[in-house]
């Protein structure tokens, strides 16, 4: 496995020393006017730059990053913070290590500072996303968000955000009839919260049960720097978080070999997987799985699931990510070797006359007769059926494992129990 790192824009190893005011001093190199237009393109321009040093250094920590321009004789300094370190053993799963710093400035003023400094005209940043311009651009960011709607309280998770609003993921509840909403952004790193009132600008329901909304702030012009600071911060920390995260694909690398090496090198991390519109999560610490969610799912249900996802993208921190309301702590190696089980088992079945929006009639003089050879998920299965679920929601519902679902069901069916509903 050779999960790639984005890449730093210096190139050796960044000098580290302890400075005067609680600052520790990092250092890197550029050769040439073309290289230090690349960092300023994947790092600088985003309010954040990776240094490549074999010291770990806790978030949160000062620092002072001196650029060296050797091509031109040109230093100067930038203050920031800690965001997230690679530890140095992670290099040989691919990465180098090093840490990555969110700079104090926000990127607009960074730019400008950078520009004086160096005496260097910056190439323009192209648009985000040229097929759709907005009025504001939307930025990356991931935070915890709280909604509270005609009284009820529910967690969401942000996926971008503008000076105008943002887009979150939530679990699928009515909103047809919600206009105002009071929503509380939480910053993942120093926890501060800000709070305003936003309406639903669109939604849309996935089909892992997880609702997708666009949200518009309002707010008065008195707060526009505030939130546009808060903003600032939100998209620089989101985007040197990034910068120390190890990716690849699990098309190259099976997910149990992909946890098996995070696991042996680093005693705690947060995997991130993603597969279309679904998004998948694996949190450990020391050789247990804190929790593990796709979807609405979670616990070993969920894990189960990922391991059948052989074409998605992952993501790897060697950090905690916490997330409220989420629990059932699993022992990481019997976990994994049960999923790969599971995964196996399932593999040997014939699903190519299932569907997941299929619904199924019941005969129920067939029923009848075969009900005392029925176990408890044979009969679950039969008054799911009964009721209408499709098979999607009872794959999602039974907490047995997907390969007993559909071994049940081919029962059911061969015995004349239950048939495919036609359209």
């Amino acid at each position: 496995m050779v999960p790639k790192r984005h890449e730093s824009g210096g190139e050796g190893p960044g000098e580290l020393r302890q400075a005067s005011e609680g600052f520790v001093d990092l250092s890197v190199n550029y050769l040439t006017a073309e290289e230090f237009q690349q960092a300023f393109a994947r790092e600088l321009f985003g309010g954040a730059v990776f240094v490549p040093t074999v010291n770990r250094l806790p978030a949160g920590q000062p620092v002072r990053v001196t650029f060296a321009l050797l091509f031109c004789e040109t230093r100067f300094e930038l203050d920031g913070e800690v965001v997230a370190s690679l530890p140095a053993p992670i290099a040989t799963a691919g990465a180098a290590p090093g840490v990555s710093v969110q700079f104090r400035e926000p990127p607009a003023e960074l730019r400008d500072h950078i520009e004086r400094a160096s005496g260097i005209q910056l190439g323009e940043m192209p648009p985000l996303n040229a097929d759709f311009p907005r009025a504001e651009p939307r930025y990356p960011a991931r935070a915890p968000v709280l909604l509270g709607i005609d009284g009820r309280a529910i967690s969401a998770e942000m996926a971008d955000v503008s000076y105008n609003g943002m887009l979150v993921m939530l679990p699928s509840v009515d909103l047809d009839d919600v206009e105002d909403i009071r929503v509380a952004i939480e910053h993942p790193g120093t926890g501060r919260r800000i709070q305003l009132k936003s309406r639903i600008a669109n939604q849309t329901r996935c089909d892992d049960g997880v609702m997708v909304v666009g949200l518009q702030f309002a707010y008065d012009f008195d707060r526009a720097d505030e939130v546009a600071r808060f903003v600032d911060e939100l998209s620089s920390f989101h985007h040197a978080r990034a910068l120390a995260t190890v990716s690849g694909s699990l098309a190259e690398t099976p997910l149990e070999s992909v946890l098996e090496t995070f696991a042996g090198i680093s005693n705690s991390g947060t995997l991130r997987l993603v597969r279309g519109d679904e998004r998948g999560k694996i949190v450990y610490q020391e050789g247990e799985i804190l929790y593990v969610t796709i979807g609405l799912l979670s616990g070993t249900k969920a894990l189960d699931r990922l391991f059948t996802w052989d074409d998605a993208q992952f993501e790897f921190r060697p950090e905690v990510e916490p997330m409220d309301g989420v629990s059932g702590r699993l022992p990481l190696a019997p976990a994994v070797l049960s999923a790969v089980v599971a995964r196996d088992e399932l593999a040997h079945l014939d699903l190519s006359g299932f569907d997941a929006d299929a619904t199924f009639a019941v005969d129920a003089d067939r029923l009848e007769a075969v009900d005392s050879t029925l176990d408890d998920v044979g009969r679950e299965i039969a008054e799911n059926a009964r009721l209408g679920f499709p098979l999607g929601a009872m794959l999602d519902m039974l907490s047995c494992s997907d390969a007993r679902i559909y071994k049940t069901i081919t029962e059911l069916v061969e015995a004349g129990v239950l048939t495919i509903a036609k359209d």
